[in-house]
């Protein structure tokens, strides 16, 4: 008898939400199992936030805050804010 016979054999004895959970296991196997063996060329969210936490404030000086701009328009922020 194969593996695969085997498992046939013994999910068939389970319930139905317990052979689902088994389905489940098995598939996230084969993922894990053919991610390994492709290059990934997508960016996990892990990734992301890194390099947005890397480029955070970078741009900063390049930016006038919203005081300058305020400033040269002859809007008064402080009285604004009251």
């Amino acid at each position: 008898m194969t593996i695969a016979e085997q498992i046939y054999e013994l999910v068939k004895s389970l319930p139905q939400d317990q052979a689902s959970e088994i389905l489940s296991f098995a598939e996230s196997i084969r993922d894990q199992y053919l991610n390994a063996n492709q290059p990934s060329n997508t960016v996990t969210s892990q990734q992301w936030t890194e390099l947005v936490y890397s480029l955070a404030g970078s741009w900063e000086q390049d930016f006038p805050s919203l005081e300058d701009i305020r400033s040269n328009s002859g809007q008064d922020i402080l009285r604004e804010i009251l």
